[in-house]
């Protein structure tokens, strides 16, 4: 009898002493508490998938922080971040800051989003080629046609992509354009102004069950765009992202920047996984990995 209550204490002691789990460092796939930050193009999107995998792992709380592009960038060498959502990867001086902590980025896409271009409903172009796009955005008044560019902000990725694709990288060349303060009063700006034509990421208007998205497009119409001058003109959906047609697409891309399997991965894995890409589905974007459908038939 002496000997077993020599043990009780000592358990009881060891079972009170214990460290709890931290969650920000304890963290795994599915417990825990992890920051990720992410291009606020994507928000809409991001947001359902946080949402359920949150739901999902009741475990885990993910917190997702949107930045514009530029800033975004400067950002994800942040210690506490432990994945990140952009349209680029990052580059060399991110590189060389991973390094320095002995990571190494998994990077993977996740979904084809496009650069939309919308004009008002009383514009009379119905389509343009994306030479006259160049035209259009590196020469003041264009065509003496009076037409001009508007982005939300010219350090967002939008305009980083067209001048990458259009000017070789010479954003110099970006002369006729305009920057609004937020991509609401930008489109409020082109459905009064028949000669603005607004540059914006797709996500934002691509889910047609979205009251937000439906609002955004209200008054306004979707530009089709040929990648050549004679060719067939184009508009952006998901189908047309999905097999190539729509020349003006961009990936966004998921890079996992943790040293370990931690929530960063799980959330990654869950948003390239079969549920994350119906949410995108869902999104009227075209996922990185289409989920299959299964069918079942009965025979009567």
């Amino acid at each position: 009898m002496s000997t077993a209550r020599a043990w009780i204490p000592v358990a009881v002691l060891a079972a009170c002493t214990s460290t709890p789990r931290d969650p920000h460092r304890d963290d795994t796939p599915t417990y825990g508490s992890a920051w990720v930050l992410a291009d606020e193009a994507f928000r809409s999107v991001l947001e359902d998938e946080r949402t359920m995998f949150n739901a999902t792992y009741t475990d885990a709380q993910v917190t997702i922080g949107y930045l514009p592009e530029r800033d975004l960038l400067r950002a994800m060498g942040s210690d506490s971040v432990r994945a990140v959502f952009a349209t680029v990867v990052p580059g060399a001086e991110q590189q060389a800051y991973f390094r320095t902590r002995n990571l190494s980025p998994h990077v993977e896409p996740v979904l084809t989003d496009a650069i939309a271009m919308m004009v008002s409903a009383r514009c009379p172009l119905d389509s343009v080629d994306l030479e006259r796009v160049r035209t259009l955005l590196g020469t003041p008044a264009a065509d003496g046609n009076g037409y001009f560019g508007l982005f939300d902000d010219k350090a967002t990725g939008v305009a980083r992509t067209l001048v990458d694709s259009l000017f070789a990288g010479d954003a110099s060349r970006l002369t006729n354009a305009r920057a609004l303060p937020g991509l609401d009063s930008l489109l409020a700006h082109v459905a009064r102004d028949p000669k603005a034509i607004g540059f914006v990421p797709f996500a934002a208007i691509s889910d047609l069950d979205d009251a937000q998205h439906r609002a955004r497009r209200a008054g306004l119409r979707v530009l089709a765009v040929s990648a050549s001058p004679g060719g067939r003109a184009i508009a952006p959906s998901q189908s047309t992202l999905a097999d190539g047609q729509y020349p003006l697409r961009r990936n966004l891309y998921m890079m996992v920047v943790e040293g370990k399997s931690g929530l960063g991965t799980g959330f990654a894995s869950f948003v390239a996984g079969h549920k994350g890409q119906r949410i995108i589905l869902k999104r009227g974007l075209a996922p990185a990995h289409v989920p299959a459908r299964e069918v079942m038939i009965v025979n009567e």
